[in-house]
């Protein structure tokens, strides 16, 4: 017995340990990983995988798992896989796997708080870094690559291919690096993470994603209002930040900027207003889940999702779907802190939640970009929460 207790412990303790490195690369997978393949395998190599060695095998203990944030999540998620048996149930196979993908995530990462605390700052330094290496490659391939087109809207590569993901992605390391310049305890430090935010806002920039932009710019000034770091720091952020908007505007032309990116809405208006008009006929249960999902809208065209998460959600799960997620969304707001660890990731949460509003699908998906921007910063927050609660933080 005394053997067997031994070895249950070693073997969780190495997991720990597995588990903690593959938080690492995971989250900066998103920024290097070549496609949606090689981020998967590195969460089912580096997460999925040591949280399958232990969790199995431990008594359930709804604290040590995250609580009512992941019970919550898990009875969406729940909700929805059931959702697809009124949409096309032989899909149901597809959807419970993505459940357990995400039960795994949550309830993996926040037992790995609760027994091995993740350093946030280092955490957000790493995403920064990597962020900001990833922000300069992708920039010298749109201007020097073989198929450049410097008139063109920048994409990445892998994960980034599309230019409206490419802004979501480095939006994150951007928000994270320039909440550390506000929190910074030096005039040097802060100038660092000030400019390694602008190498990645320079991306968002080529890319012309205006969600991504407006979400960034909204949550920034979030940001300084609630932090309010020392004149010193923030009245020279403001003044560049406002040379730097200028120069873009001007560069691009104030005509060209009102007709093309800011008056026009690439068919979202017309996708949202056709969904809408169709919700009252399915308004309780919604039309139900499939896994390859298309919206056709005649004369106009065929659409996968409605780039609109909040709305997808609505329209595929219905209303009860939409109050699930919601009920998740309440619980994780109703813990908001100013604590410095944690305000970048509630920051970094809702900037996700903006950046949804105008791309992005339901949200019971396979770990890929839209993860970035929902189940890694919520179940993060979680696993923090709860993971103080047992130890309070000083």
């Amino acid at each position: 017995m005394l053997a067997n207790v031994v070895s249950r412990t070693r073997r969780e303790a190495f997991c720990l340990k597995w588990a903690a490195l593959g938080v690492y690369l995971f989250l900066s997978a998103f920024f290097w990983a070549s496609g949606p393949a090689p981020l998967r395998g590195i969460f089912y190599l580096f997460l999925l995988l040591p949280f399958l060695a232990v969790l199995p095998w431990r008594r359930w203990r709804l604290d040590e798992y995250g609580g009512y944030f992941t019970l919550s999540a898990l009875v969406f998620a729940a909700y929805s896989v059931a959702a697809s048996l009124w949409g096309r149930p032989e899909d149901i196979g597809f959807f419970l796997k993505q459940w357990v993908f995400l039960a795994f995530w949550l309830c993996g990462i926040a037992w790995l708080f609760y027994h091995r605390p993740v350093d946030l700052q280092r955490l957000y330094s790493v995403v920064i870094a990597v962020g900001v290496v990833c922000a300069l490659v992708t920039v010298y391939g749109f201007f020097m690559g073989a198929n450049s087109d410097p008139e063109g809207r920048l994409s990445g590569f892998g994960l980034a291919e599309n230019s409206t993901v490419v802004a979501q992605i480095f939006g994150v390391a951007a928000l994270l690096a320039y909440i550390k310049s506000l929190q910074a305890d030096s005039a040097k430090l802060s100038w660092l993470f000030l400019g390694a935010a602008l190498v990645c806002a320079w991306v968002i920039l080529l890319s012309g994603s205006r969600g991504a932009a407006l979400a960034l710019v909204l949550v920034a000034l979030a940001a300084l209002v609630i932090i309010r770091p020392r004149p010193s720091i923030w009245v020279p952020q403001v003044i560049l930040g406002g040379l730097v908007l200028g120069a873009a505007i001007l560069s691009v032309g104030v005509a060209t900027l009102l007709e093309v990116r800011v008056t026009a809405f690439s068919l979202r208006d017309v996708i949202w207003r056709e969904l809408l008009q169709r919700v009252p006929g399915h308004l309780l249960f919604g039309i139900g889940y499939y896994e390859d999902s298309r919206i056709l809208i005649a004369d106009v065209g065929v659409f996968h999702h409605a780039h609109n998460s909040w709305l997808d959600i609505l329209y595929y799960g219905g209303a009860l779907g939409l109050l699930l997620a919601l009920w998740h969304g309440v619980l994780l707001a109703r813990t908001f802190s100013c604590d410095r660890d944690l305000l970048p990731l509630y920051l970094w949460w809702v900037y996700g939640c903006l950046c949804l509003l105008t791309n992005g699908s339901s949200l019971l998906t396979r770990p890929d970009a839209q993860w970035l921007m929902y189940w890694v910063p919520a179940g993060l927050l979680a696993a923090v929460v709860m993971s103080r609660r047992r130890c309070p933080h000083p």
